[in-house]
């Protein structure tokens, strides 16, 4: 009896570890990482009176690095200086872990909110209305290991 009771148990697990994989590396998978890595920004405490420019998107990325990567894009009078500074007295170090603070319209190759791309009505809207009010906020952290699916994968809002 108790050697039936070991193998439903070793069948059990089997079959957990086994859906677990498959949760993990389909689309249902990408899904739960980008929708986490969205809620890194989410939960942080932000300054009052901030405007957010579009919605925050997550992906995953192999460039450079295997990463998951989410970007939230606000404006605020005070600027990437005075963001940085309010997270820092405002949130604490596990919350701030893996988070950057910079400039929206600075040069990169690896933002999912690109300056560069935007159409050139918009970027002239951008600079005209001060473009060093556009704070890019970014959560990103690095994996030893993504399903290489997920590189292409949309992003997730």
């Amino acid at each position: 009896m108790e050697k039936q009771h070991k193998v439903k148990k070793i069948l059990l697990i089997s079959i957990g570890i086994i859906a677990l994989a498959i949760v993990m590396t389909s689309g249902i998978g990408y899904y739960l990482m980008c929708k986490a890595a969205i809620s890194r920004i989410e939960s942080l405490n932000m300054p009052d009176g901030i405007t957010v420019y579009g919605q925050t998107k997550a992906e995953a990325s192999d460039i450079y690095w295997v990463h998951m990567r989410a970007e939230k894009v606000i404006i605020c009078d005070g600027g990437p200086e005075y963001v940085q500074k309010y997270l820092e007295e405002n949130n604490s170090d596990l919350a701030l872990m893996n988070i950057d603070v910079e400039y929206f319209t600075g040069m990169t190759d690896m933002c999912m909110y690109d300056f560069d791309a935007l159409s050139d009505g918009e970027r002239d809207r951008i600079l005209a209305d001060d473009s060093d009010r556009y704070v890019r906020i970014i959560y990103e952290h690095k994996y030893f290991w993504l399903p290489v699916s997920w590189y292409y994968m949309n992003p997730i809002r």
